[in-house]
């Protein structure tokens, strides 16, 4: 579990998001004093994301996006859609490296 600060206590334990371009909030805290240390930190999160989609900073795929196993949100690239597949658990086809979905296919850049 993600660590907080001292007296800050949530409604339900912190997500340990390992993400550098998605973010999900963790519980907000149950006492209203602790609102503004909460609202810093997320904040604060949400400042690194931007910053990594800026800088188009991109994280290792490891598996098939068009794979919905896992979560049917998933599976529906469009083109334009850039990954970066790990070349073993995910390879498009040309080992590891950077890919761009291209009419129906990924290639690699």
């Amino acid at each position: 579990m993600a660590k907080r600060s001292p007296g800050i206590h949530a409604n339900a334990p912190v997500k340990n998001i390992k993400s550098v371009n998605r973010w999900a909030p963790n519980p907000a805290p149950i006492n209203n004093e602790n609102l503004s240390d909460y609202l810093f930190s997320e904040l604060n999160r949400l400042s690194d994301i931007i910053f990594n989609l800026d800088v188009m900073r991109l994280e290792q795929t490891n598996r098939d996006p068009k794979d919905t196993t896992i979560n049917s949100n998933r599976g529906k690239p469009r083109d334009g859609d850039i990954r970066y597949a790990d070349g073993t658990n995910w390879n498009p086809g040309e080992g590891k490296g950077i890919y761009a979905f291209i009419e129906d296919a990924w290639v690699k850049l």
